[in-house]
C-alpha cells in the first residue's frame, strides 16, 4: 500500500509538473499569438497607409499627365488652325512664304507625325497603368478578406479551445500551435504582397516619370513649332504696306477679298481709326505717323486725289498688346473729278460705321464754310439705319446712333490763329465747342446753319479737337513731306503730331457693337461685307441687320464647333459597346455640357437661344446616332461571342451527335452550358438578350427534331431491350458504333468539354478485370480508332464483357448508354 501510495504521489507530481509545463507553454503560445496578431494588424495599417499614399501620388501624376496632354492638344489644335489659315494668306512676297523656309517651320509635318505617334504610345501607357492600379486594388481587397476571415476563424477556434481546454490540454496546445503557424504564414504572405506592391508602385511611378519626360520633350517641340508659326503670323499681321479694303472703281464700291483674308486672321479686338476729309489736306501723312512709318499710305504733291476708296493698314497696337490697331485712310471728299456726289456720302458713312475713332481733317479754321463742308454728317440719318423697322425723321432720331457711333476728333491743319475767345486763351476743345454752338433763331437760314452743328453734337457726344501748325514753310519740303526728316519739320508741328498720336494710342477705344461686344478683325470683315451688300443692292446699311448677319455667321460657327466637340468627345470617351444605356447617357450628359459651354464661349447675341436650341437638337440627333452605333457594336460583339461559344454545338448537331437515345437531354444540357458561358461574357452591351433570344429561337426547330429522333430511338431501344433473345440472335450481324471515335468527331476532348462534363467514373462489374480499356475510360476516354470499334462477340470493349446483352446491361448501369448506339448491319 505504501508503494502504491508513493507511486500515486510520484504520478500525481509528474502530472502536476506536466500540467504546469503545459500551462506555461500555453501561456507562451498565447503571448506569441497576440504578438503575431498585433504585428499583423500593424503591418496591415502600414500597408493601407502606403497604398493610400501611392494611390494618391499616382493619381496626381496621372492628372499631371492629362493636363500635359490637354496642353499638347491645345497646341496641336492651334497649329491646325494656323495651317489652314496659312494656305489662304500666302501671296507673293508674303512673310509666311519665307517662314516656311526658316528653321522654325522646317520639318514641321514630320515633327507633328512623330509627336502624334508619341502621344498615342503615352496614352496606351496611361491606360495600362490605370489597369494595373485596379489590379492592385483588387489584390488588396482579397488580402483584407483573407485576414478578416482568418481573424474570425481564429476567434471561433479560440472560443472552442476554451471549452475543450480542461478535457483536452494536448489538443489545446496543438490548436494554439496551428493558429500561431497560420498567423505566421499570413504575416509572411502579407509582407511578400507588400514587397511586391511596393516594387510595382515604384515601377509604375518610374514609367509615369518617363512618360512625363517624353511629354515635356514633345511640348517643347510643339512650342518651338508654335513659336515659328506665331512669328510668321505676326509678320503677316504686321503689314509692311496698306491694302485697299473698299475699292472705288468708276464710282462703284466693292470689297477687296485679299483684305478680308487679312482681317479673317485677326482674332484680337481691334481699335479702328478712320480719317475723313477734303482731298489734298494731308490725311495720309497723319495715318502714316500713327503707323510709325514715313511711308505707307500714299501722300501726293499734286492737286489730284491719291487715295481711292478706303485703304487699310493693320499694325500691332503700340501700347495695348492684346489689341490690333486698324488704320483706315479714306478717299478725299469733294474731288472735282467725281461725277456722283453720293459716292462721297457712302465713303463718309462707311468710315463712321467701321471706326471706333472718327477723325475729320480740315484746314485753316472751323468756320461756317468748314461746317457746310461737313454736310455729310447731316446725311447720316438717310444713309444709316439703326433698326430694320425704324423710320428716320432727321435730327430727332440722332440719339439712336450715340450708342454705336465712334468718338469724334476734329483736326484743323495749317492753323495760324491764336486760340483766344473774347481776348481770353482757350483750349482746342473749347475752340471746337464754341464753333458748334447753335445760332439763335428759327428762320430757315439759321436752321440750315445749325443742322450740321446739331448732328455733330447729337451723333458724337465725345468730341476732341487738335490744331496743327504748318509742318514747314518751305514749299519744296511740303511737296515730299514723307521724305522729310523730323529735324527739318517745325518743332510745334512735331509736338502737336506727337500729342495726337499719343492721344489715339491711349484713349482710342476698342470697336464695339451693342451691349459692348468687342469687334475682332474677323467681325470687322463681316461688317464690311454686310454694309457693302446693302449699298450695292440699293438698300441702306442697317446696324441691326449687320449685327444679325454677324450673329448668324458666328453662332452658326459656334454651333458647329460645339457639335464637333461633342462628337469628338463622345468618340473618345465612349467605349463601345457600352455595357448599359445608362453608361452611354452619363457620357452623353458630360459631353453635352461641355459642348454647350463651347457654344456659349463662341456665340454672339443669341438672345432668343435660337442657335442654342438648334445645338441641343443637333446633339440629340448625334446622341441617337451613338445609341445606334452602340446597339450595332453590341449586336456585332454578342454575335461574335455567341458564334464562338456555339461552334462546338453546331458541329455536334451536324455530326449527328445528338441523334442517339437520350440525345435531347444532352442537347439541352449543352445549350444550358452555352447560355451560362454567354451570360458570363463581360460588357456585351444592350443587345445581349436580343441576340441570345434570336439564337435560341433559331434553335427551336433543331431542338424539336432532336427530341423527335431521341424519342424514336429510345422507343426502339426499349423494344430491343424487351426481347432478351434478340441479343443472342444478333450475333455477328451487329456491331457497336462508338460515337466518340475518330470517324464521328475528330477531337474527343472538344466534345467532352462542350458537354460540360466527362463521362462518369466507371466502376467494374462483378468479375470484370481492369484492362487497358478500363484505364482509358477512367482517363476521360482518350479513344483511338482501334478502340473505337469492337466486335460484339470477341474480346472486351473498355474492359466490359463483349456480349451484346452484358455490354448493354453494363453501359446502362454506369449511365453512359447515351453515348453508344447499336445498329444492325
Amino acid at each position: 500500500m505504501t508503494e502504491e501510495r508513493r507511486e500515486r504521489e510520484r504520478t500525481s507530481t509528474a502530472e502536476q509538473d506536466k500540467r504546469e509545463t503545459s500551462g506555461g507553454e500555453k501561456v507562451l503560445l498565447k503571448q506569441h499569438i497576440k504578438k503575431l496578431q498585433h504585428k499583423l494588424v500593424n503591418q496591415e495599417n502600414v500597408f493601407q497607409g502606403f497604398r493610400a499614399k501611392m494611390t494618391l501620388e499616382i493619381r496626381e501624376r496621372k492628372k499631371l499627365l492629362r493636363n500635359m496632354d490637354e496642353r499638347i492638344e491645345a497646341i496641336e489644335s492651334f497649329l491646325g488652325i494656323t495651317k489652314k489659315r496659312k494656305k489662304c494668306c500666302v501671296k507673293n512676297g508674303d512673310p509666311l512664304r519665307d517662314a516656311e523656309k526658316s528653321p522654325a517651320g522646317a520639318g514641321e509635318p514630320a515633327n507633328l507625325e512623330a509627336a502624334q505617334r508619341e502621344k498615342e504610345l503615352l496614352l496606351q501607357k496611361m491606360m495600362e497603368l490605370e489597369r494595373r492600379l485596379d489590379d492592385h486594388e483588387r489584390i488588396l481587397e482579397e488580402l483584407r478578406g483573407r485576414m478578416t476571415d482568418g481573424g474570425r476563424e481564429m476567434k471561433t477556434t479560440s472560443a472552442g479551445d476554451k471549452g475543450e481546454a480542461s478535457a483536452f490540454p494536448g489538443r489545446e496546445k496543438e490548436l494554439l500551435e496551428q493558429h500561431a503557424k497560420a498567423l505566421q504564414q499570413d504575416l509572411e504572405d502579407q509582407e511578400e504582397a507588400f514587397r511586391r506592391f511596393r516594387a510595382q508602385m515604384i515601377e509604375e511611378i518610374r514609367e509615369i516619370e518617363t512618360a512625363q519626360r517624353q511629354m515635356d520633350e514633345r511640348i517643347k517641340i510643339l512650342e518651338e513649332i508654335l513659336l515659328g508659326y506665331q512669328v510668321a503670323m505676326a509678320s503677316a499681321l504686321n503689314m509692311t504696306d496698306p491694302i485697299c479694303l473698299i475699292e472705288n472703281n468708276n464710282e462703284l464700291l466693292s470689297v477687296n477679298q485679299e483684305a478680308l483674308e487679312i482681317l479673317e486672321k485677326i482674332s484680337q479686338p481691334v481699335v479702328v481709326v478712320a480719317i475723313v476729309g477734303l482731298y489734298r489736306t494731308g490725311k495720309s501723312y497723319l495715318m502714316n505717323r500713327l503707323a510709325g512709318r514715313n511711308h505707307g499710305f500714299r501722300v501726293g504733291s499734286t492737286v489730284q486725289s491719291e487715295t481711292k476708296g478706303i485703304w487699310m493698314w493693320c499694325v500691332p497696337h503700340p501700347s495695348k498688346p492684346d489689341r490690333t490697331l486698324v488704320l483706315l485712310d479714306t478717299e478725299g471728299l469733294g474731288d472735282v473729278e467725281k461725277g456722283d456726289p453720293k459716292n462721297d456720302s457712302w465713303i463718309f458713312a462707311l468710315a463712321v460705321l467701321l471706326s471706333s475713332v472718327f477723325v475729320y481733317n480740315s484746314t485753316n479754321t472751323i468756320n461756317h464754310q468748314a461746317l457746310e463742308q461737313l454736310h455729310y454728317v447731316a446725311e447720316l440719318t438717310e444713309l444709316i439705319r439703326t433698326k430694320s423697322s425704324s423710320e428716320n425723321d432727321g435730327v430727332e432720331d440722332c440719339t439712336e446712333f450715340v450708342s454705336f457711333f465712334p468718338d469724334f476728333i476734329w483736326i484743323v491743319r495749317d492753323f495760324t490763329l491764336d486760340l483766344k475767345l473774347h481776348g481770353h486763351p482757350v483750349t482746342e476743345d473749347e475752340y471746337l465747342e464754341n464753333a458748334l454752338k447753335l445760332i439763335p433763331g428759327n428762320n430757315p437760314k439759321a436752321q440750315i446753319s445749325n443742322l450740321p452743328r446739331e448732328c455733330i453734337r447729337n451723333f458724337f457726344p465725345k468730341r476732341k479737337c487738335f490744331v496743327f501748325d504748318r509742318p514747314t514753310d518751305k514749299k519744296n519740303l511740303l511737296a515730299s513731306i514723307e521724305n522729310v526728316s523730323e529735324d527739318q519739320l517745325d518743332p510745334d508741328f512735331l509736338e502737336q503730331a506727337n500729342n495726337f498720336c499719343s492721344y489715339i494710342f491711349t484713349n482710342a477705344k476698342t470697336k464695339t457693337l451693342s451691349d459692348g461686344i468687342p469687334v475682332t478683325g474677323k467681325r470687322l470683315g463681316t461688317l464690311v461685307v454686310a454694309y457693302m451688300d446693302a449699298i450695292n443692292t440699293g438698300d441702306v446699311p442697317c446696324l441691326e441687320n449687320a449685327v444679325a448677319t454677324l450673329a448668324q455667321l458666328e453662332n452658326s460657327a459656334a454651333m458647329q464647333k460645339a457639335a464637333d466637340h461633342y462628337s469628338e468627345q463622345m468618340a473618345q470617351r465612349l467605349d463601345l459597346p457600352a455595357d448599359t444605356y445608362l453608361e452611354l447617357l452619363e457620357v452623353h450628359a458630360d459631353c453635352e455640357c461641355e459642348a454647350i459651354a463651347v457654344f456659349m464661349e463662341h456665340s454672339f447675341k443669341d438672345d432668343t437661344q435660337e442657335f442654342q436650341k438648334m445645338l441641343v437638337e443637333i446633339i440629340k440627333n448625334k446622341k441617337e446616332g451613338f445609341v445606334l452605333q452602340n446597339e450595332e457594336a453590341s449586336a456585332k460583339y454578342c454575335q461574335e461571342k455567341l458564334d464562338q461559344l456555339s461552334e462546338t454545338l453546331v458541329e455536334c448537331i451536324s455530326a449527328g451527335m445528338f441523334s442517339v437515345p437520350g440525345g435531347h437531354e444532352l442537347y439541352r444540357r449543352a445549350k444550358q452550358r452555352l447560355e451560362w458561358d454567354y451570360c458570363h461574357v463581360l460588357r456585351k452591351g444592350v443587345q445581349a438578350d436580343k441576340v441570345l433570344q434570336r439564337f435560341l429561337q433559331a434553335q427551336v426547330a433543331t431542338e424539336k427534331s432532336i427530341l423527335q429522333t431521341d424519342k424514336a430511338l429510345t422507343d426502339g431501344q426499349k423494344a430491343i431491350a424487351g426481347t432478351g433473345s434478340a441479343h443472342s440472335g444478333m450475333g455477328r450481324s451487329c456491331r457497336a458504333l462508338w460515337l466518340l471515335g475518330e470517324q464521328n468527331l475528330p477531337d474527343t476532348s472538344s466534345f467532352l468539354s462542350f458537354c460540360g462534363t466527362t463521362l462518369p467514373c466507371l466502376t467494374p462489374a462483378r468479375g470484370v478485370g481492369r484492362g487497358r480499356g478500363w484505364t482509358a475510360a477512367r482517363q476521360s476516354l482518350p479513344i483511338n480508332s482501334e478502340m473505337s470499334l469492337g466486335g460484339v462477340d470477341t474480346g472486351t470493349i473498355w474492359g466490359f464483357p463483349a456480349s451484346p446483352s452484358s455490354l448493354v446491361s453494363e453501359l446502362r448501369r454506369v449511365e453512359i448508354s447515351p453515348h453508344v448506339i447499336f445498329v444492325p448491319l
